[in-house]
């Protein structure tokens, strides 16, 4: 599944909401340590790092120490998008532009964007695949079950989605879709099925289009259905038929057949839809106010039956959905919880800086970047750094891949307790 991807949604029947994609983009820029210019990549490190910590089984943090297993400089890797581990945590998968793309990307000539794998045990790059005459949509946060990783990028007329083979490198499917002819209500979305088939869901004007396409890339189905597709799961969708205020809800297969059908009538916006594990369903809704949005979670069982509704009120929108579980996400005291059956919120995390939720973990960004796994919600590391603060990235094995784009340092390390 991809909807931790992002939500792809457009504005025009939302007030002009803009939700946007959570990936943030990052530049090598002059150096901040005084004499840095002289020092190797793992000097710079050496520099900047002031402290580890790992967690124990129990998710407390305790003071470790680190080995550093490549550091390099990143000036070749201009401007990343994101960095996140293959399945066996060996590899470093990159996304990334050179600096000619990146500069061709703005003003929207020439563009073209790079995936690369790179060894954490020394830094060796094991392949690239170059994309070409596209801009970036969105960054690569993880590996499927299937091996595969989704790429997404688009030009001036046409998204483009491309499946990645994590040892290769090579694209296994390329799928296109062109952009709206006018600004609207859009929501493209796609999914891994348990075959191994990729859908892919086009959603405009109440009228959502799924295309089904095998491991090749090959068009197998199409099917048009009245009302929004949102989500995915094994081999289920969920689906609003009507408007953002007034709509029938219901889980269905990919045959049509519905699990349940429901009416729902809101007194506010609907934002996104979730489709959980077990079938169950959860509604986030919201409406603008003076101290943000007002927004609201609404959890209906398998059946299509109202069990709780949550409520929030700040600067965002705070709902997500991992695997099994539903997440609060209260970003003006930095703190994340967990949603349990009854909709009380659990499993408390606390911390500095910038929250940013991942495929398998959630990040609390700062000099200070404290990493928690999101299906646990427990500590799994701590890296105490100086000066602006790097982008981590969690690669399992006790180890951290770091980007410092003031000094021009990417490097991985393996913290030991």
């Amino acid at each position: 599944m991809v909807k931790w991807i992002g939500r792809l949604i457009g504005t025009a029947l939302i007030l002009s909401l803009v939700i946007s994609m959570n990936s943030t983009i990052m530049h090598a820029e002059q150096s901040n340590i005084v004499g840095s210019e002289s020092l190797s990549p793992q000097a710079v490190l050496g520099q900047s790092i002031k402290a580890v910590k790992i967690a124990d089984p129990k998710g407390k943090l305790n003071t470790a120490s680190y080995q550093v297993q490549f550091a390099k400089d990143s000036k070749d890797f201009f401007s990343i998008h994101s960095m996140s581990p293959d399945r066996s945590g060996e590899h470093l998968i990159i996304m990334y532009q050179t600096e000619d793309e990146f500069f061709a990307s703005v003003k929207d000539k020439r563009q073209g964007f790079r995936i690369a794998s790179i060894q954490v045990k020394n830094g060796k790059k094991v392949w690239e695949t170059v994309i070409q005459n596209e801009r970036p949509h969105d960054g690569v946060y993880g590996v499927e079950s299937n091996g595969e990783m989704f790429v997404a990028g688009e030009d001036k007329d046409t998204f483009y989605l491309h499946t990645i083979n994590e040892k290769t490198g090579k694209m296994t499917r390329t799928i296109k879709q062109p952009h709206p002819a006018a600004s609207t209500f859009m929501l493209w979305d796609y999914w891994l099925m348990n075959n191994n088939q990729l859908v892919v869901s086009y959603a405009i004007n109440n009228k959502s289009t799924l295309r089904y396409f095998d491991p090749a890339g090959k068009l197998l189905n199409t099917r048009t259905l009245s009302g929004t597709v949102w989500d995915a799961e094994a081999d289920h969708i969920v689906v609003t038929d009507g408007n953002a205020l007034r709509y029938t809800l219901s889980v269905q297969d990919h045959k049509g057949n519905a699990t349940f059908k429901k009416s729902i009538v809101n007194k506010d916006y609907s934002l996104f839809v979730y489709l959980l594990p077990d079938l169950s369903v959860a509604v986030e809704s919201g409406m603008p106010t003076p101290k943000g949005y007002a927004c609201r979670l609404t959890k209906y069982d398998a059946k299509g039956k109202k069990q709780w509704q949550h409520a929030i009120t700040g600067p965002d929108f705070p709902y997500y959905e991992k695997g099994n579980h539903l997440m609060a996400v209260h970003k003006s005291s930095n703190k994340v919880f967990f949603l349990n059956d009854q909709g009380k919120e659990t499993h408390p995390l606390a911390g500095n800086g910038t929250i940013n939720l991942a495929a398998k973990e959630i990040y609390f960004e700062g000099q200070t970047t404290r990493i928690a796994d999101a299906q646990t919600m427990k500590w799994l590391a701590e890296l105490q750094y100086q000066g602006e603060k790097p982008r981590v990235a969690w690669l399992g094995k006790q180890q951290l891949a770091v980007y410092d784009t003031k000094n021009s340092v990417i490097a991985a390390i393996r913290i030991k307790g």
